[in-house]
């Protein structure tokens, strides 16, 4: 058991909404429009093979802490072999059925509800702490469309309201003050040891990583949980 936690900051993107559900059915979107726009260009590949390297380049992006999906395209396009300008057009028309597909598809896990309201009956204050969706405003309109927002008192976006993102400790600093506790009694709940582990170290919080998957990297967290609900024999 934590002793001495008062605020519980949270990461949203595949700690409380299932993004691997929603990246899915956005790379499969994305590779349909592709494959249609590179054909008409002279480069034949088929869906799947397009959603495979969106899988790959989304991870990449993530790992470089690149977030602005309307700088993602030019890349992508210049690694597929395709030479020239990108037109704006195409790059605005590709960012939004990424992100209006995303957010329809990733639904909260299933113990989200039951461990906040957990929580809250415990009386921790509860923030999130996440990271700029590369547009202003974009991160808080897919937050007021999730319904567990509810249980949250305080947002700080890297990038949005920190002019650096995660594993920087500035917007979980600022998390941390929004709630009026110190550093030291809050708790950082995050799936990407890169960023969310290394971030609340960095700001002098105690850290759990939700082990969603295999990053690849090494950043020891305090402790390591499989599932949400796993926090009730912690906290």
């Amino acid at each position: 058991m934590m002793r001495g936690v008062k605020a519980v900051l949270f990461d949203l993107d595949e700690t409380l909404i299932d993004s691997p559900m929603g990246l899915d059915a956005a790379h499969c979107a994305l590779a349909k429009r592709l494959r249609g726009y590179l054909r008409e260009r002279g480069i034949d590949m088929d869906e799947a093979a397009l959603s495979s390297k969106l899988d790959d380049f989304d991870d990449r992006m993530n790992m470089k802490t690149r977030y602005n999906r309307g700088e993602w395209w030019p890349i992508l396009f210049a690694e597929l072999g395709l030479k020239g300008d990108v037109p704006q057009q195409i790059v605005e028309e590709l960012t939004k059925l990424y992100w209006d597909t995303y957010s329809a598809k990733s639904p909260p896990y299933p113990d989200v509800r039951a461990t906040l309201e957990y929580l809250k009956e415990r009386g921790y204050k509860l923030g999130i702490v996440s990271d700029t969706d590369g547009k202003p405003g974009m991160k808080g309109e897919r937050l007021k469309n999730l319904d567990f927002m509810v249980f949250f008192e305080v947002v700080a976006a890297g990038g949005d309201d920190t002019p650096k993102t995660k594993p920087n400790p500035e917007s979980f600093l600022l998390a941390a003050s929004r709630l009026g506790v110190r550093p030291a009694e809050c708790v950082v709940v995050g799936d990407k040891p890169f960023t969310d582990i290394k971030g609340g170290k960095a700001a002098g919080m105690r850290t759990i990583w939700v082990r969603r998957r295999d990053w690849g990297v090494e950043e020891s967290a305090d402790f390591i949980i499989n599932s949400l609900s796993e926090l009730k024999r912690i906290l």
